[in-house]
């Protein structure tokens, strides 16, 4: 049975959101580990703050006023089952922004345990309670419905997740969630700040701050790790379906380059494991429609969001391969059969229907050609229109046929070729799953040639690998082993808020405490 604390409670204006935030900070002593929540040596302990007031303003801006009604809008699916007391608590913890879950907590009585309640670990600065706290309260609301558990994923990248790059399908749903909570409020903001940071509407030449110096736009974004403008304008165009255009040997300009060659999709197994598709789709979901959506609209799109997502938790094994993206808009179908057409149709675009029909690439990229040559007669938009049509009948009437196209993830490590990003320290070795990493990547296995990329290629669209030695076996490939990271980037890393890699507007540097978690 959860306690509900009373003191030390900051409540915003009722015309804001009727929501309390508990302010906590580390008991003397204390360790922070959150990595076993639920075990009691494990759980971090910490105590009330017992003076709010230098903190409560912090919480007075677009932002944090958001992440509250996000929580408030989470937690009134999750009281449902008892999983989560109404009260935020927010650990105030230098270095800390990411959701955790199970704590331990020191009053005048006694220690209280909270073994399963997802909370927040935030830096003790007003700069954190901006777009990093609307981010991490995405994480929070996803573990109170998944009752504290935190979802398994795979080790099959070199580097931390971003918003560009492939990762893992854990990693893709539970970041692409909190991302898209970003491009919405950035799609909606009303603050100067904001819109002239995220909607470009001030230009700025020699002596500006790095992130708004004209000369170093296509760099700055990428100096933060976390692209924080990406976040708004590539997700919001849907960018991350397609193929990045960087093509040649070299891991990182692969997986964090924003741009794309927009005639190539991503196939259904890619799309799983990228977090920027993921984010596309839930902010294209919760922002349909003719205009902006007011508060109501949104906080009720997200309602129903949350209902499908506790009732997926509830029902779906967690294991790293699990498909989270499917089995959501499996039951979000099933649960709201008003939106059925809706949310068929929305997933079908989005993806290009690539979970659907192994020709969907190829329609795609014969249109996109013949536009690029303005041959407007071969943009064969009939066809495309009817293929779209039947695309969505066949959802509808099964939706297990979106499954129909996935495989495996199948993690492959090659020792001798390092993968370094210089503010994570030491480098690691090359990770990528065999069933989603594109040529380049591939390109970078000693000896490999043209032929076998192509040949690797070809073998898993025909049919996805099921394991390291279908891979060998299939692309005569043998400079691969598999196997969990045992060295290089550690699982707990960080980047400061400091010179190129802070703003003002939203420049949130990274500090990771898993090697999968990092805003």
């Amino acid at each position: 049975m959860i306690r509900v604390l009373r003191p030390f409670l900051y409540f915003l204006p009722l015309a804001a959101v009727a929501q309390t935030v508990v302010f906590l900070e580390p008991a003397a002593n204390t360790s922070i580990d959150t990595s076993r929540p639920g075990i009691r040596e494990q759980m971090p302990l910490y105590r009330t703050v017992a003076d709010s007031s230098r903190y409560s303003p912090w919480l007075e801006n677009e932002w944090a006023r958001r992440a509250l009604r996000l929580y408030e809008t989470a937690w009134k699916q999750a009281e449902r089952s008892g999983r989560q007391p109404q009260e935020y608590y927010v650990a105030l913890v230098p270095g800390g922004n990411h959701a955790a879950a199970g704590f331990r907590l020191e009053t005048a009585g006694g220690v209280n345990d909270f073994p399963r309640v997802a909370y927040m670990i935030l830096g003790p600065d007003e700069g954190s309670f901006g777009d990093t706290f609307l981010h991490e309260t995405g994480h929070v609301a996803m573990r109170m419905l998944a009752g504290g558990r935190e979802l398994p994923g795979a080790e099959v990248s070199s580097i931390p997740h971003s918003t560009a790059a492939l990762s893992d399908r854990a990693t893709a749903f539970s970041e692409g969630f909190a991302i898209h909570l970003e491009t919405l409020a950035a799609h909606l903001a009303t603050s100067r700040a904001a819109r002239d940071y995220y909607h470009h509407e001030a230009f700025r030449f020699s002596g500006a701050p790095y992130k708004m110096d004209e000369y170093f736009r296509h760099a700055s974004d990428l100096a933060t790790y976390a692209q924080t403008l990406a976040r708004y304008t590539e997700v919001r165009d849907n960018h991350f379906a397609f193929a990045p255009a960087w093509r040649g040997p070299d891991y990182l300009r692969v997986q964090l380059e924003k741009a794309r060659d927009f005639s190539q999709l991503r196939d259904a197994n890619q799309l799983l494991q990228s977090e920027g598709f993921h984010a596309t789709f839930f902010f294209c979901w919760v922002a349909h429609g003719p205009g902006l959506p007011d508060d109501s609209a949104w906080l009720a799109r997200e309602e129903r969001v949350f209902q499908a997502m506790a009732v997926v938790f509830d029902a779906v094994q967690p294991e790293p391969d699990t498909p989270w993206l499917l089995y959501f808009v499996q039951h979000y179908l099933r649960m709201f059969p008003g939106e059925r057409e809706k949310i068929v149709a929305a997933f079908n675009d989005l993806s290009h229907g690539v979970f659907v029909d192994p020709e969907a690439g190829a329609l795609w990229r014969a249109h996109y050609t013949a536009a690029l040559r303005l041959d407007l007669k071969g943009l064969n938009r009939d066809t495309i229109l009817a293929s779209r049509k039947l695309w969505n009948q066949r959802v509808a009437d099964d939706p297990q046929v979106i499954f129909s196209r996935i495989g495996p993830q199948v993690p492959c490590r090659v020792t001798s070729v390092p993968v370094k990003l210089e503010a994570f320290g030491d480098a690691a070795p090359l990770v990528f799953d065999a069933n989603t990493a594109h040529e380049g990547i591939l390109q970078l296995i000693p000896g490999i040639r043209a032929e076998q990329v192509e040949r690797w290629m070809a073998e898993r669209s025909s049919k996805p690998f099921s394991s390291l030695e279908d891979v060998r076996r299939r692309t005569g490939v043998k400079a691969i082993t598999n196997g969990p990271l045992s060295h290089g980037i550690p699982r707990s890393a960080g980047l400061t808020r400091t010179g190129a890699a802070s703003s003002q507007a939203g420049g949130r540097a990274l500090s990771a405490s898993s090697h999968r978690r990092c805003n």
